[in-house]
This record gives C-alpha cells, structure tokens and sequence, in this order.
C-alpha cells in the first residue's frame, strides 16, 4: 500500500476494518496529520487525526506502519502518543457539551500509532477565509471572538487551557456560520483542587498568539485563564487588521499595534489589555475580556423606585380605575379584529397598539452603488469595491426601523436590550427576522420583506434625489446619525433629520439586516441585483450607535452569520 511523498495515508486506505475510509489529507502539524474520511457505515464524512510525530516518526510504505527508527527516541514519542491520546478522551469527556468545540466520538489505535475520530467541519480556518479577504469588518470579527469566547469560557470552566489559540484553529462551519474551536492537541488539563496542570509534556507556542509565559518552562503550569485571553485578543487583532501580531519577546514594553482608521476605541483597548505582557494585567476571565470588548452590554442600573403619593384621594383613584376598565372592556370587544389592516389615507395601521407602519415609495431608478468619491478614504475597503452601476424599478422602504413596539405587536415578546417601545428593535437574528415577516404577512395579507442591499443603499443615497451626501441626509453626522461620537444607547426613531426622501436613520442608530448573502462586488452594470447565490453571512447595512462615525456612511457595508444576534442589529421593512 502506498503512502504519499509526506508520509500521509493514500486515498482508499481502509481503518477499522473498513469502517473508515481514507479520501484526502486535510491538514499536517509537528505531531499529526487530519484526514478527510468516510463513515461507511453512517455514510457520512467525517476526520480523523493520526498522531504521527513527523520529527522521528517514519512510515512502512508497503504496511502503512509507523515506527521510531531511533531507539533513544521511541521513549519521548510514546509520551506524546499517550498525551494525543488524553487529548482525544478529553475532548470526549470533558467538552462533549461544550459549544463551538469540534466532538470527537472514536479513539483507536492502528499501525503502530493512535487515531481519534471527529466531526468533519465543511467549512475554511479563519487563515484560509484571510488569505482570501485580508481582513474581516469589525463587526463580523468581534461577532466570531464572542462565539469563540464562549466556547473558551466552557473550557476553562472544566479546568483546560487551549494554549494555542490562532486563526488557523478556528473553523467557520458552512452549514451554521458558526466558528468551532479545534486542535487541543497542546492543552493543558489542571487539577481541580491545586490548579497544577495534569500533564508534563511540554506546550508549544505560535508567535505572535502565544503570551510570554509559554516561552518559560514551568511558565503555564498553573491554571490561568489569561494564557488563552492573550491568545484571543492577538486573533482578534489578525482578524481586524490583516496582520500578525509582533512575537510576544521581541514585543516592546509599552509598545501601540497599528490599527486601520476604521477600528473602534473599545475593540482597540480590549485587544490592548487582553495582550499585556504580564498575565497578572490582563483580564482574568474571558466573560471580563468580553465586556471590554463589549461594552454597548454593559448591565443597565436599576430603576429607582416609585413615590407613592400618599396624598391622591380615593375618588380620584376611583376614576382611575373605571377609565381602564372601560378602555379594557373595548380592547376585548375589539381583539378579533386587532391584527387586521385598514387603509388611513396612504398609510396602513395595525390596529393592535395603533402602530403605523409609514413605507415611503422609492421611484427606480439608476445609480452608482459603492465606493463612490464623496465616501472617502475610507470607501477604498475591498468591501466597497468596485463602485457599479445598478438600475432598480420602483419599491417601498420603511420610513424608520422596526421599532420594539411594532416587533411585540406580532410576536408578543420584546429580545431588545435596551427597552422602549419607539426604540428600533435590537438583538434579532436574520432568522428572527423571517420569522417575522412571516406572521407580519399572514396578518396583514400584504407582502413585507427585507430590502435588496442594493434597494437599501439607494434608499439611503435619497433615490433620484440624492445629492451626493456622504451620509444618509447630510454631510455633518451629528444631524442624521447616532453613532459613538453621540451614543451610549439606540434611541427613538425619527429623532435626527431625514434624508432626501423622507427616511430617518438610515445612518446609524442600529445596523439594519438586508436579504443578501454577503459577498463581493462585480464591476458589471446590473439589473434589480439580489446578491450571491449562497453564502455564509448575510449582509447589514448603516452603522450603529456605538460603531465610528465611518460606519454610518452610506456606502459602508458589513455582514454576518444569520444567526447572529446583537443590541447593534436591527432592520427595517421593504415592500
């Protein structure tokens, strides 16, 4: 049987018996090699890790056997061998719950060497995705670190240090848009009571990723948190930035990474603090990295207490009493029809709250979509590029965002983080959203959906009325946008001036979801566009209250995973 020239299964080599079976090599380390297999008794796909220690490890070509060739070193291999093994057993026990972590279900040993079996991740590494896009929008990444985060909160919580967070570490699911967390290959188990780590095999290190300590021996053999936190705020800064961070030794004390003009002041301090040299001054728990990172979730202060006024006489509370009887008693009369539409004028009103939903007509048109002049340095993102001709017909967008008012009118619960019923509804997902538009449409008989990306950023240049704004209304931003110069919160709608048609805050407040996959622009004029075909993220649009001011801009852009949920995300209504 044939191996191929880096000492790797060949295609078709059968394991177990025949239960796996070998297609292609995924990956290859210092200390493995990942393949991609079939299942065939489940008929599914599935990887499979070998530990083959490729420094003095050899394989019989015609066996498929692995052996140490020098005797004084088949001691160290069997210690790595047995420590693959504990990592295998350790995913399987440990984390099998845990979410974003790859599951492992089968450990074997064959040829001479020991196997673990895994779920296949259909899906590229965060260093593959960068290769591709140099580097991801701030939202998009900071969305990814939260998941990962969490996932590395479980893990400490079991007593385990990844110890080699990076990149290429972390794979984007096809199937969920999820991130999972792989490769514990150099993780650390500690003892619940003395916090001593479990294993004396030595930790490898990544530069740029791995903090100090993993240079000095002994330096994790304690439990800390703040190892893997260092790990995570460094792949954060790949992902905002495109760029390796400098190696933790040759880091100078005090020393400012370079950051594009477009990175907020919150992301820029938390990857700051996650990073400091000594562990002592970073964060202790990922939950507190998070909220560094995340400060727009801060825990709202409790609202102070009602006066009594002891001094309101009975009959006035009397009266009270009957008023909302009364105003009951017609609502009760009414709720058959409370979910039902009437025309007023032009505009439709749920008769349940009275909320109007105010649509403003958009005559078609054609226009240059993207980074166009007036959008600034900024619009040179390959996001925004290249500028195009798009020709729409005619179309109704929403007048202001959801609000939360009009959300629980269809789906009798509020998600929002920050409450008020004229605040745009937050912390939906895309999913949440079809759900919506579902029970909006079938109360209603009418026709509601997301807007195109291309009927969003039309809408927001003002139609055939643009002006060429480099905001939606206007070039000063403090008159038509919230965002963090101004904002600590979402707030009512229609507060800031409207744009060319009418619409308000199509700059800011909350990003606003759009029906598209996520993907790159084309250079061809197009007709009535709809985005890619398929995709892992769907699109957002406007900027929000706690991004910079550059990410209200009419051509910015950005997306995630439709799943995805924020008190930064929000959407508005097409027709």
């Amino acid at each position: 049987m044939s191996v191929s020239e880096k000492g790797a299964l060949a295609a078709g080599t059968s394991l177990q018996g025949g239960r796996y079976v070998v297609e292609r090599v995924l990956g290859q380390g210092g200390f493995g090699i990942t393949y991609l297999c079939k299942h065939t008794g489940l008929g599914k796909r599935v990887a499979i890790k070998e530990f083959f220690f490729a420094q003095f490890c050899e394989r019989q070509g015609d066996t498929s056997q692995v052996t140490v060739p020098t005797a004084g070193n088949r001691e160290l291999v069997e210690k790595f061998r047995r420590k693959f093994v504990k990592e295998a057993r350790l995913i399987t026990d440990k984390l099998s719950q845990a979410p974003s972590v790859v599951n492992v279900f089968d450990v074997f040993d064959e040829n001479g060497t020991s196997y673990y079996v895994m779920d296949y991740i259909d899906g590229r590494s965060l260093a593959e995705v960068l290769k591709q896009r140099g580097r991801l929008g701030e939202a998009e990444a900071v969305a990814i670190i939260e998941q990962v985060g969490r996932a590395l909160s479980y893990v400490h919580s079991c007593g385990i240090n990844h110890l080699d967070i990076k990149p290429a570490n972390i794979m984007m699911s096809r199937a969920t848009g999820r991130p999972v967390l792989i490769d514990f290959g150099v993780a650390k188990q500690y003892d619940a009571t003395t916090g001593e780590a479990t294993t004396t095999t030595p930790v490898g290190r990544t530069p740029g990723y791995a903090p100090l300590e993993q240079y000095s021996l002994g330096g994790v053999r304690h439990f800390t948190p703040q190892s893997d936190i260092y790990a995570l705020g460094a792949t954060l800064y790949k992902l905002v930035t495109g760029n390796t961070p400098p190696e933790a030794t040759a880091m100078p004390r005090d020393a400012v990474l370079p950051y594009p003009d477009d990175i907020s002041t919150p992301v820029r301090q938390a990857i700051t603090t996650a990073m400091q040299p000594h562990k002592e001054n970073r964060p202790a728990r990922v939950e507190d990295f998070l909220q560094l990172l995340l400060p727009r979730q801060k825990p709202k202060p409790k609202p102070k207490p009602k006066s009594r006024r002891k001094w309101l006489p009975w009959a006035v509370i009397m009266v009270v009493v009957m008023v909302m009887v009364v105003t009951a008693s017609v609502m009760l009369m009414q709720h058959g029809k409370t979910l039902n539409f009437q025309e007023v004028g032009t505009e439709p009103v749920l008769q349940n709250a009275l909320h109007k939903i105010e649509m403003v007509y958009v005559r078609g048109g054609t226009f240059t979509m993207g980074a166009t002049s007036e959008q600034g340095s900024d619009a040179n993102s390959k996001r925004e590029k290249p500028a195009h001709n798009v020709t729409l017909g005619g179309y109704y967008i929403g007048k202001y965002e959801v609000t939360q008012k009009l959300w629980e009118a269809v789906m009798g619960s509020n998600p929002s983080y920050f409450k008020g019923e004229n605040l745009p509804v937050e912390n939906v997902s895309w999913y949440d959203v079809q759900e919506f538009l579902r029970k909006l449409n079938a109360m209603t008989g009418k026709n509601y959906r997301l807007p195109t990306e291309a009927e969003w950023e039309f809408a927001a240049r003002g139609g055939n009325s643009s002006r060429g704004y480099k905001y939606s209304g206007g070039n000063d931003p403090r008159s038509v946008a919230w965002y963090d110069g101004n904002s600590v919160q979402t707030h009512t709608v229609g507060t800031k001036l409207p744009n060319e048609l009418g619409i308000y805050d199509m700059s800011g407040n909350v990003w606003e979801w759009c029906s598209d996959f996520y993907g790159d622009y084309s250079s061809s004029a197009q007709r009535n566009p709809k985005g890619p075909f398929n995709g892992t993220e769907r699109v957002f649009r406007g900027g929000c209250w706690y991004d910079l001011v550059n990410a209200s801009r009419v051509s910015c852009r950005s997306g995630n995973t439709p799943s995805t949920r924020y008190n930064d995300i929000g959407f508005r209504l097409a027709m």
